[in-house]
């Protein structure tokens, strides 16, 4: 693990000891018995959750970092099953913490991953347009450009919106277990990037449902895709890649498994991308995505959702160490930085250069529950705030993580990377409009 990372996780825990010092002499008294009549604290059979105890190795006073845990720890017990489709609403907040007023990006961000198929007509654009000018956003990137007809009607209803609307044509399976696929999407990829698309989407079907004849995974180092990628370097064009999945979605559906618990999977017999069972293992994709950077060095990646490597910052550091053709974005991680704030503002700073502004958004999403998260999480220091959450339970919960977040007050300097300054060297058209949006904002 690199240094630096050593450093930032002690640093966490010397100002976390800090805090501890502070408490009153109170705090180390005796816990009084609930008032709740036949309260007695843990229900006899029940299990507290403790933290892993370290490797006998470990010093007193040591940082170390525990392993995920085994499967086994995760599983339901036999005979489990799910307790129904219903999930509590997040709770309101009871404490009077300070919040900062913000509305709009300090910058005019470029959010490099939204999902906007119905961007088709003149008013759908003006009305995107008009939600990016009331939340501060200066560019977005449509992923769901297609390809054959369909992009080609979506670079055309774009083109009058190009300065705010970047599309990307997108990656397309069919047929590649045939002859020939390889040089045929090749070719489809070439005529899209001369007719105006500015990069490729990938979606995780790839390495997680799309299968050889045998019923194998088909991996994004597979050597069918070599002239994919190849066709993208040619070009200079980026590719957003969406490999692996949630590390949660790896294993078996249960009350310890928090997405479980945050809403996923509560319907009788639902076992919609959990990957526990038939599901390729995460660790085989990360090792395809390692070979895919290797092996085409010339070829930009932009990594979605941090790689999906957010639950482990040490994996997510020596993959972009051993990769500087591979950036990443934050779209859909939100909910998960959010809750170890001080590592991951270090992280951020040590990686400036390699992180962009993600949302995994799209022109339906509010301003206020979705978009602006966003901005408090990484302009301020407010804490305990209501996460942008991807997926909503019909309570109204959010179905990646039943928790609050706090924000990690980046300096301006490093927010201007993440908002557009990192984005734009993957996407060199839009920078005169971030520039003429800069102006007009006195920035």
């Amino acid at each position: 693990m690199q240094r630096w990372f050593r450093m930032a996780v002690a640093i966490v825990a010397i100002v976390t000891g800090a805090v501890a010092s502070l408490q009153t002499d109170d705090s180390q008294a005796p816990q009084k018995p609930s008032a709740v009549q036949g309260w007695t604290g843990t229900p006899p059979g029940s299990e507290a959750p403790l933290e892993p105890k370290p490797p006998a190795t470990v010093k007193e006073g040591e940082v170390w970092i525990p392993p995920l845990p085994a499967i086994d720890e995760v599983a339901p017990p036999a005979g489990w099953v799910t307790s129904g489709p219903d999930v509590p609403p997040m709770p309101l907040t009871l404490l009077r913490l300070p919040r900062t007023n913000i509305t709009r990006a300090k910058f005019p961000a470029i959010d490099v991953h939204v999902h906007a198929p119905q961007l088709t007509t003149a008013a759908a654009y003006q009305s995107l347009i008009a939600l990016m000018d009331s939340i501060g956003t200066g560019a977005m990137v449509n992923l769901n450009g297609g390809t054959g007809p369909a992009l080609d009607a979506a670079l055309k209803a774009g083109e009058p919106y190009r300065d705010r609307v970047a599309t990307f044509l997108t990656f397309n399976p069919d047929g590649i277990n045939e002859p020939g696929w390889s040089e045929k999407f090749a070719a489809e990829m070439e005529r899209g990037f001369k007719a105006g698309a500015l990069g490729m989407k990938v979606f995780k079907s790839l390495g997680q449902s799309i299968r050889n004849k045998d019923g194998s995974f088909i991996q994004c180092d597979d050597p069918r895709l070599d002239p994919i990628w190849d066709m993208a370097a040619k070009y200079n064009r980026p590719v957003l890649i969406h490999t692996s999945d949630s590390i949660g979605r790896f294993y078996p559906i249960g009350p310890k498994n928090e997405r479980y618990e945050a809403g996923l999977w509560r319907r009788a017999g639902d076992t919609s991308e959990n990957l526990s069972v038939d599901g390729p293992k995460h660790e085989a994709i990360e090792k395809a995505r390692e070979n895919m950077h290797r092996t085409h060095p010339k070829t930009r990646f932009i990594n979605a959702h941090l790689a999906m490597l957010y639950y482990d910052p040490g994996k997510l550091a020596a993959f972009l160490d051993a990769h500087p053709n591979g950036d990443v974005e934050i779209a859909a991680t939100l909910q998960d930085l959010g809750r170890a704030p001080r590592l991951w503002r270090a992280f951020i700073l040590k990686y400036q250069d390699r992180i962009l502004m993600g949302s995994d958004g799209s022109p339906s999403r509010g301003a206020d529950e979705f978009w602006r998260p966003h901005w408090r999480y990484l302009e301020t220091y407010d804490e305990y705030f209501y996460h942008p959450a991807q997926i909503r339970t019909p309570g109204g919960s959010p179905g990646h993580g039943r928790w609050n977040i706090s924000g990690i007050g980046l300096p301006d300097a490093v927010l201007r990377k993440i908002y557009y300054q990192n984005a734009l060297r993957h996407l060199p058209s839009l920078r005169p409009s971030i520039e003429r949006q800069l102006a007009a904002r006195g920035r």
